[in-house]
């Protein structure tokens, strides 16, 4: 490791002290927290700033912290060493997470967070390689907390016109993702007795829409108590009133960020405040609603669903054969059905711990992250190939550790009806509907003692058909004939969606291992996703609509062939000239990933529409007709 490192820091010295080599971009930092540099020039020109973005990266849980650190901690800094003549301006800090710890509130940087600042060229021109250096320091904290630094050096030649470095539009376009927005609102505020009120006129923005939960946090520490709720009031056309306990009632100047966090994604904004006197207090904002018990709700609704998408009917093929072979014994039936249940359970919980692990790893993957291995790929063909021909009677596999186990008292039906289960939840992952999108986008970003509820709740709504099948065989049997030769002509029809279901998996392998993200043929001018030139289409006023798919989703697949390569859809595309963008998450992509994050999701589909730039990006259902498309483009 130290000579690692010994080389890395000779490798920079020798970078810093040539006079021909120059870095555009700088990284450095430790197994808690990693930072990279980047310029918007990779050439000065006299008058043209730099504006500089420092990357951080957080691993396994660590964190940093904002400008404002809450109960405790120290804000994360930059120190520059310039060129004569060069100035930098103060830091931007990309929005905080609040992080709770032994009942101290922490404000700080988790995960992917930002520093923007901008560094003053003068009027004159200089002729040589500049020099510059920035010491970036942070207080990385987790269970304990531990002081760190790095120094990034990079050069940048002068010339005759500033060039626009490579790597910038896509990292600033990234970046603008996470900063707040600073919109033009009427805020005052004023300290009564122990309490700050504010009262933020916001032009008509609904304050209740979609959101679970409103805070503000000042910039200056140390002034409110960070611990109490904060009461928000809204008017309903727009006004916002807050009452906010206090620590400190000396507040000469005010300023800070509101966080509005909702269901699909967070947003920001920045605020300067005004003095004001008798500030009014609306009625509080119940947004209790959407908490932990709506959204166990909205995952046992997903669950359901689940059984009827597109990914799923090679299992319940499977499923309904064995229900009419079955014993007709309500104790055999019910046993059987359990341990399905028990294995759907397993399954859903032990990919969720997996998800956990990974995340804590600093991975940015998310929902069906598994169908990006081709390794798991791979496996996957293999056993719907020996379902395949064991309902084509081809091979008969006996399980041999079923045989032991029935030594004490199972049978070999009753592992089968777990692993049926367990496979079953394999095969849905990679799909998400109605509900259940929203559902682990939002629970994925929360602690562990949220995060199992929600997905038993998502496996109960799973399970819950074939067990209430199980639980009640003779009603099942009531619409089924007898046993005859008509089973065996059943299996071997079931057989073709289970075959399908092979070939489709060999062309996920195939698109993997020879890494062909081409787009699919469409008379849609569909362009690869890049965020830099999406984000730039919509500043310039331009429709975007951003399909998030892959091959290995099936929903992504059928809503294609039913919506986005409809006729419909092409006239709507071709007569408001929307310029349409896709994300193929077929092949791990952090870049997909991090985007998915920004509209708080981490699952596919996903459909994003921008109609313009004064606006917030709509996100479509996940099951797509062309009437749904004409409604929300219209």
């Amino acid at each position: 490791m130290a000579k690692k490192m010994f080389i890395r820091a000779l490798f920079g010295a020798l970078l810093f002290l040539s006079s021909e080599a120059f870095a555009l971009t700088a990284q450095g930092g430790t197994d808690k927290v990693s930072a990279s540099l980047y310029t918007n020039y990779e050439t000065i020109a006299a008058g043209k700033d730099i504006e500089v973005l420092v990357r951080l990266d957080m691993f396994n849980g660590w964190h940093t912290y904002w400008i404002n650190p809450g109960d405790a901690g120290l804000e994360t800094q930059i120190k520059w060493r310039l060129p004569e003549g060069f100035e930098e301006t103060s830091v931007e800090y990309s929005v905080p997470q609040k992080f709770l710890f032994e009942e101290m509130v922490q404000y700080g940087l988790g995960d992917v967070a930002y520093l923007k600042t901008k560094v003053i060229t003068p009027k004159t021109k200089k002729n040589a390689l500049q020099k510059f250096s920035a010491t970036i320091s942070w207080l990385a904290c987790k269970d304990v907390c531990v002081p760190e630094s790095v120094r990034l050096d990079f050069a940048l030649p002068s010339s005759s016109e500033a060039k626009i470095a490579p790597d910038w539009a896509q990292e600033s376009a990234m970046a603008q993702k996470v900063f707040p927005l600073k919109p033009q609102w009427h805020a005052l505020y004023e300290v009564k007795g122990d309490k700050l009120l504010l009262n933020i006129d916001a032009q008509e923005f609904d304050f209740s829409d979609k959101v679970t939960q409103i805070l503000f946090i000042p910039h200056q520490r140390d002034k409110i108590s960070n611990v109490e709720e904060q009461k928000i009031g809204f008017d309903g056309i727009g006004k916002l009133s807050a009452e906010i306990l206090l620590e400190d009632n000396e507040i000469d100047a005010l300023s800070g960020v509101l966080l509005l966090i909702g269901e699909n994604n967070s947003r920001a904004f920045e605020l300067k405040f005004s003095k004001g006197q008798n500030l009014e207090i609306y009625d509080q904002i119940n947004y209790d609603e959407f908490g932990l018990l709506m959204i166990m709700l909205m995952a046992f609704a997903g669950g359901l669903i689940l059984n009827l998408m597109p990914c799923i009917f090679p299992i319940l093929t499977i499923k309904v054969i064995a229900l009419a072979q079955g014993s007709y014994n309500r104790y055999k039936a019910r046993i059987e059905s359990l341990l399905y249940f028990f294995g759907v359970v397993f399954s859903f919980f032990l990919i969720a711990s997996i998800l956990i692990w990974l995340r804590s790893k600093g991975e940015q993957i998310g929902w069906g992250f598994q169908l990006q291995s081709p390794i798991f790929v791979g496996i996957m063909i293999v056993i719907f190939s020996i379902i395949f021909l064991m309902l084509l009677d081809i091979v008969n596999l006996k399980n041999p550790f079923a045989n032991k186990v029935g030594r004490i008292s199972f049978k070999r039906q009753k592992i089968n009806a777990f692993m049926t289960g367990f496979f079953a939840v394999l095969i849905a992952s990679p799909c998400t509907g109605p509900f259940m999108g929203i559902a682990i986008g939002y629970t994925l970003s929360k602690p562990i003692y949220v995060y199992y509820p929600v997905f038993l709740a998502l496996s109960v709504g799973y399970a819950l058909p074939f067990v209430l099948a199980g639980l009640f065989p003779k009603f099942i049997h009531k619409f089924l004939p007898k046993p005859g030769k008509w089973m065996d002509i059943l299996k071997k029809i079931f057989s073709i969606p289970v075959l399908l279901t092979v070939v489709w998996l060999f062309w996920v392998l195939f698109n993997q291992v020879n890494d062909r993200k081409g787009l699919q043929p469409s008379n849609i001018l569909w362009q690869k996703y890049d965020a830099a030139k999406v984000e730039q289409l919509v500043e310039g006023g331009e429709k975007v609509f951003v399909d998030f798919t892959a091959k290995w989703c099936i929903t992504c697949l059928a809503n294609e062939k039913i919506a986005l390569q409809s006729e419909e859809f092409e006239a709507l595309v071709k007569k408001h000239r929307i310029q349409t963008f896709k994300a193929d998450w077929t092949s791990k992509s952090a870049d997909i990933a991090l985007a998915l994050a920004s509209y708080g999701r981490n699952s596919i589909p996903l459909y994003v529409y921008y109609k313009d730039r004064n606006s917030e990006p709509v996100i479509l259902p996940q099951l797509l007709t062309p009437q749904i498309l004409k409604n929300y483009i219209k």
